[in-house]
């Protein structure tokens, strides 16, 4: 009978999500990083009058860069750790223009509830983002192995059976969305898969 596998890996080439359809535009400005949809060479303030349109709903961008980068949309956590700032800073905004959200909600006004939903898509943008900067994006390999051999104990893989698939972002498993993915017979395995993923 052929054991069934499962591995979890690092995805090594994740798409961007800042290439997904969006609604926020993630402008930035960072000396040695090619960060979110925009790098202007305008000054915030110039290129903020010419492109932001009144009424656009809008959230800063905090990037941490100390062994690696993290972006958050709110300071706290990187004062937390660097109160005196020497590895964070603002590096841009979130935006969203009211003609889009007017389009993507199907309404003739902003209200304050629609603001409120488009707030929360923002912070899930910046969010999966930042997932994408600390490689928090998986795959999964799925496999039968035919059984040991009594004499040497090699096992071989069966390549008719083996499935595989990349794309996963997420800190927790769950968060992931894997167990969705995962072949039913395998979901038994996807714990223990996550608990020793490279």
């Amino acid at each position: 009978m052929k054991a069934t596998v499962v591995t979890i890996k690092h995805d090594q080439d994740p798409e961007s999500p800042r290439e997904w359809d969006n609604i926020g535009r993630m402008v930035c400005w960072h000396r040695r990083y090619n960060l979110g949809d925009l790098q202007p060479k305008e000054r915030p303030p110039e290129w903020r009058k010419e492109n932001v349109p009144e009424g656009s709903v809008e959230l800063p961008l905090f990037l941490f860069d100390h062994s690696g980068i993290t972006m958050r949309t709110n300071k706290a956590a990187f004062q937390a750790q660097d109160s005196q700032g020497w590895d964070w800073g603002q590096v841009g905004f979130i935006f969203c223009p009211p003609e889009k959200i007017k389009s993507e909600y199907g309404v003739t006004e902003v209200t304050p509830e629609i603001k409120k939903k488009v707030l929360e898509v923002l912070e899930c943008e910046v969010k999966t983002y930042d997932q994408f900067l600390r490689g928090e994006v998986w795959g999964y390999i799925f496999k039968k192995v035919k059984p040991a051999c009594k004499e040497c104990g090699h096992t071989e893989c069966d390549e008719d059976n083996v499935d595989s698939c990349w794309g996963f972002f997420g800190e927790t498993l769950e968060e992931t969305g894997l167990s969705n993915e995962i072949p039913e017979e395998a979901k038994a395995l996807l714990a223990k898969a996550w608990e020793n993923r490279t």
